[in-house]
């Protein structure tokens, strides 16, 4: 009887076991998808080239805002997933051109878009997690401006790079709040201009490349599941 009383005993503790593994592995998150909205600011210089006058106007173009998605499914402490973010900014008003002012306007437009890399560590509670991350893809300009009422496109895409470092604190079991600060990076070799019903590729020298580099702080939620 002590016998087939210790086999069922063993028996038991056997099926607790498993089934306490296969809940936790139920439990486990292994998706984040975070959005992310907060303000930008271009690190670019303004050109020595650009006129005295101008150099206000050309300023408040490097500061705007920005939103993004970020995709990741995780193995254990790292993941693979896809990022997304756009940045915008635009200013209106006079500038010199051939010896005259005119009024001028311009709305920029960067996007990124490309596989990414991240890492992750929580706390013992799981209340409190760091998320660190390094995006690579394309990175798309476009500013829609116009001089004197004259609509004048310019385009350009190159290869770009993102680095986050986030900070989540869980609020329920599959949402989170957090905050990230991020560098998106790259800079443009050439670029497209459309106006007036032409279209000219004009290539740029190392001392006038287009530095689309930035820096975003946002705020947003997390959803893990």
């Amino acid at each position: 009887m002590k016998k087939l009383f210790a086999v069922l005993l063993t028996v038991w503790a056997f099926n607790a076991s498993a089934q306490q593994t296969a809940s936790t592995a139920l439990n486990v998150q292994r998706f984040r998808i975070a959005f992310n909205g907060g303000f930008s600011q271009m690190l670019a210089k303004t050109s020595s080239e650009v006129p005295a006058e101008d150099r206000d106007y050309v300023g408040a173009l490097k500061s705007g805002y920005h939103y993004g998605i970020d995709a990741t499914y995780f193995v254990k402490s790292w993941g693979l997933g896809l990022k997304f973010n756009q940045f915008k900014s635009s200013n209106s008003g006079f500038s010199t051109f051939e010896d005259a002012r005119v009024s001028i306007s311009d709305h920029l437009t960067t996007t990124f878009v490309g596989p990414s890399f991240s890492a992750k560590k929580s706390s013992a509670s799981n209340v409190h997690t760091f998320v660190f991350g390094l995006g690579m893809g394309y990175l798309g300009h476009r500013d829609n401006s116009s001089i004197g009422n004259i609509p004048v496109k310019l385009t350009g895409s190159t290869f770009g790079a993102a680095i986050d470092a986030a900070y989540d604190v869980k609020v329920t079991k599959y949402l989170a709040l957090g905050a990230q600060l991020s560098m998106v990076g790259g800079s443009l070799s050439k670029i497209t201009v459309e106006g007036m019903g032409v279209s000219e590729v004009r290539k740029l020298e190392d001392n006038q490349r287009e530095n689309l580099s930035r820096l975003d702080v946002s705020l947003g939620a997390r959803f893990n599941f």
